[in-house]
């Protein structure tokens, strides 16, 4: 080696050590975000599937902080910072109720952690189980600590957060349960991971079922869309009709077929679904090359390179005509039990055209609760419309979208006057916990429709 050779080596030697050393700290850096994300993300789905069953199941709430009495108002050591109490399962021979919840906060050195404390035969200060659900809560609020604390859950109506801040009170009235949490986390930017838990009691939701599920004659599935492919893709499970075939599908045209679906987090849809008019068979999504939902259509160039819209759902999620004419699908008898076995709530039904409506053909659908249309945030032409051109009645801006009967009707028709191209959109539709969701096709071609639950 020359000593103009050890000359380049020793200026050329700290430039490399040093890049090499910025970038084992970025790795270490990012190391440690990722592993403080995981174990935040891991803590918020444990409390989401306590939290939801729980709130459902609920007849009566509190959110007083510690009722005292020696363990006669909770469950669970009254030393400890109570967040929320749930209570039901009335107890039949001396009244009150045997299945009592407390939400807590615990001091774990230098942290909180939000701990469940379950009891099977009432208020005891000793609890059937105590189980930690999140590790990293930030302090309980209180009479001196007012900012970065831990509030108890929002309650709806303001009356029923009155009677609750100060006791147990019925959860009859109660339309929202909502606990948000802020995880304190030096890694994120804003000092915390934060996320909001959302639940309605079952004993507040407009439809009870008056007696048990049906008893299912066939199972099947629902699946989501690829993450970022639609507004609601994480939270939208459509339906799989795979199973409507052969003699399930026979008994569907001849009354109805009872389905059972499991739903994630152990609920379990329930409906019977029955067919009547031009006979349809279960597709996969996109039904042809040119629909909408479940494709990736670019305006009116093609619809194989543009957005990709509700794309990969799994099976056969659309029910599709194998002929011209009108088919109407009426799904009925629709509940949905948590896994508990209680009447779930914070669910929407919905129905949505998988194929397209096109020149003198239309989708219709009926509820018994009122329907809402969903933004999925197309647009068409200068316009913001809901559906995009999906229901264009040749002015524009979706003007063949129409409701009637104060919501409890939406129609998606193109007259037959009128010729649309590709379309630019989908017609969607929700209603909140219905007993009936019929969808009507007339197809001058083919027409298709989806049907799914829009989940908390």
């Amino acid at each position: 080696m020359t000593l103009i050779e050890l000359v380049i080596v020793t200026a050329i030697l700290p430039l490399v050590v040093g890049g090499l050393s910025v970038g084992l700290l970025a790795v270490f850096s990012l190391q440690s975000s990722v592993s403080n994300r995981l174990s935040d993300t891991g803590d918020s789905q444990v409390v989401s599937s306590n939290f939801e069953n729980d709130v459902q199941s609920a007849a009566q709430i509190t959110t007083v902080s510690n009722l005292g009495y020696s363990g006669n108002d909770q469950c669970g050591p009254n030393t400890q910072v109570q967040l929320m109490g749930l209570e039901w399962n009335p107890n039949t021979t001396g009244g009150g109720y045997q299945t009592i919840v407390s939400y807590a906060e615990v001091k774990s050195g230098s942290t909180y952690s939000l701990v469940r404390q379950y009891c099977s035969g009432g208020f005891s200060v000793t609890p059937t189980s105590s189980t930690i659900i999140s590790y990293n809560m930030p302090v309980a609020c209180s009479a001196t600590i007012t900012t970065n604390c831990q509030s108890p859950p929002t309650i709806l109506p303001g009356s029923s957060s009155t009677a609750a801040s100060t006791g147990w009170t019925s959860t009859q009235q109660v339309t929202d349960v909502r606990l948000q949490i802020s995880e304190p986390n030096s890694t994120e930017t804003n000092g915390s991971f934060s996320y909001t838990l959302a639940a309605v009691p079952a004993d507040s939701a407009q439809v009870i079922p008056t007696g048990a599920a049906i008893t299912p004659a066939t199972t099947t599935g629902c699946g989501f869309a690829s993450p970022g492919t639609g507004t609601y893709a994480s939270t939208l499970c459509l339906v799989d009709f795979s199973s409507l075939i052969g003699n399930n599908l026979l008994a569907a045209e001849q009354g109805c077929l009872e389905t059972s679906v499991p739903l994630p987090g152990g609920s379990t849809l329930y409906f019977c679904i029955g067919v009547t008019g031009v006979a349809v068979s279960p597709s996969p999504l996109p039904t042809w090359q040119n629909a909408f939902l479940g494709n990736s259509c670019a305006g009116s160039t093609s619809c194989a390179t543009g957005t990709p819209f509700y794309t990969g759902i799994p099976g056969d999620p659309a029910l599709y005509q194998t002929g011209s004419g009108s088919t109407t699908i009426t799904i009925s008898g629709i509940t949905v039990l948590n896994a508990q076995g209680i009447p779930a709530t914070g669910w929407e039904a919905v129905g949505a055209d998988a194929e397209s409506t096109d020149q003198g053909e239309s989708i219709s659908w009926t509820a018994n609760t009122a329907l809402t249309i969903i933004n999925n945030g197309e647009s068409y032409d200068s316009l913001t419309d809901p559906v995009g051109n999906a229901c264009d009645g040749g002015s524009g801006g979706g003007s063949g979208l129409t409701e009637y009967n104060n919501n409890l009707t939406v129609t998606c028709a193109v007259p037959s006057t009128v010729s649309v191209g590709l379309k630019t959109g989908t017609a969607m539709v929700w209603a909140a916990t219905p007993k009936t969701f019929t969808t009507t096709l007339v197809g001058g071609g083919l027409e298709a429709m989806s049907f799914g639950l829009l989940l908390s």
